[in-house]
């Protein structure tokens, strides 16, 4: 297959859904060789929020102490492959296609047989198998969703568990409760370190807390007293933490407490300082709060989720000076958009909606009627191209947001980038 077919094959396979367990993982891996087992360290990223932004800095910071190392993401923004890289580069369209073809035979076989390997397990034993091809010695694991039964808790136990913040998403799957999930999302820790993010409600601590103790692993949580000369701007932020000078081209407070974390993963496995130093600095994530444009400001973030756009709409309340902005959201039916959107509202003057090309998507009428009671200035948009037009009418210079989703901000961003060309 070339790489047209490969993802074309791939993304056949979203059609079994999302089947949380370790079962077709399992097996899938066994044929491939466990390449999970091949000398990898791994340091394993999980929670609600944060994970890509935390498990990058990790990335960066080992490759600049000189480690070869993997990194493991998703969704992607910008090409689908940005879900695979090794030290500092996605893996090559050759590479994933070659790699696609030999699974596939492998897919149909486990088939046959009554196993089904999903889109998401296959990419992962993908993904596992670049990294033990290309020698990595540290792999960077961000999970899909959940945890215990994420398909990359295939695992066996790694250097560093990493939590990252922790709130209500996947209801349907991992339970209506910040502890209920809590539980699942620890299920990667196994021994060795686990670094947890420092603002966590009281519950999720608590079964951090038991889950290392279960585990025996030693667990570090980031000592935000030791967090000193933070400046937050449109810039990112620069901070003093533990003695270090740092930084951070991400923007907003809560990268700051993402970075804390990364840093203290980065010590666990004795990365030096002027490596996480360096490797923070040279930390790029696009649609996380991503500056677009600054004259007139256009600003492109994938939160989805309440507490991802409780997130956006602090840190636009500090950067703003309480200018009001026009809105461009797109949301996945399976999220909480009353919830999230209630954050985002008291700073929109308007709000243009459309829909996100996902089978998973909240049409852009349905997401209209969902604002219209905390907005009175809503319109519908038929297409992201009349959105960004719309848009930019509206705004009449203001500054304009587009959030809501992940996968509307893979899809929108290069038009985006163009809004004002």
């Amino acid at each position: 297959m070339n790489y047209t077919e490969a993802l074309g094959y791939v993304h056949s396979r979203l059609r079994f859904g999302s089947r949380p367990g370790l079962d077709s993982i399992k097996r899938i891996t066994d044929l491939c060789g466990c390449p999970q087992k091949s000398g990898m360290r791994f340091i394993h990223v999980a929670g609600t929020n944060g994970k890509g932004s935390t498990a990058t800095m990790i990335y960066n910071m080992l490759r600049a102490f000189g480690r070869s190392v993997g990194l493991y993401i998703s969704p992607y923004v910008t090409d689908f492959c940005e879900r695979i890289q090794i030290n500092g580069h996605n893996i090559g369209h050759k590479m994933f296609a070659d790699v696609i073809t030999r699974l596939r035979p492998l897919c149909e076989r486990l088939e046959q047989e009554g196993v089904i390997v999903t889109e998401f397990e296959l990419i992962t034993a993908a993904a596992l198998c670049c990294y033990a091809e290309c020698g990595c010695e540290y792999v960077v694991l961000e999970v899909g969703m959940g945890g215990r039964f994420d398909a990359t808790n295939i695992i066996d136990c790694p250097e560093v568990s990493v939590i990252t913040h922790i709130d209500i998403d996947h209801s349907a799957v991992l339970g209506d409760t910040v502890e209920q999930i809590a539980y699942e999302k620890c299920g990667i820790i196994k021994g060795g370190v686990t670094v947890c993010y420092p603002q966590q409600y009281d519950g999720v601590m608590a079964a951090v807390r038991e889950r290392c103790r279960l585990c025996g692993s030693k667990l570090t949580v980031p000592d935000v007293q030791s967090l000193t000369a933070c400046e937050l701007s449109a810039d990112g932020s620069r901070f003093d933490y533990g003695g270090l000078h740092v930084r951070l081209p991400l923007i907003g407070r809560h990268q700051v407490y993402n970075a804390v974390t990364a840093i203290e993963a980065a010590r666990a496995v004795g990365v030096s300082e002027r490596a996480i130093v360096s490797g923070i600095a040279d930390t790029f994530m696009p649609a996380r709060l991503e500056v677009l444009h600054r004259d007139p400001t256009v600003i492109l973030d994938g939160s989805h989720n309440p507490d991802g756009v409780g997130a956006l709409a602090d840190t636009l309340g500090r950067l703003l000076g309480g200018r009001k902005v026009t809105a461009v959201i797109g949301m996945l039916a399976d999220k909480d958009c009353s919830a999230a959107m209630a954050k985002l509202m008291p700073l929109c003057d308007s709000v243009i909606t459309v829909t996100v090309p996902n089978p998973r998507t909240m049409t852009a009428a349905e997401l209209a009627r969902t604002v219209r009671p905390m907005c009175g200035r809503v319109t519908v948009a038929r297409s992201q191209s009349e959105a960004l037009r719309l848009a930019r009418e509206q705004a009449e210079g203001r500054p304009i947001v587009i959030c809501g989703s992940l996968y509307l901000a893979a899809s929108i961003r290069r038009k985006a980038c163009g809004i004002y060309k």
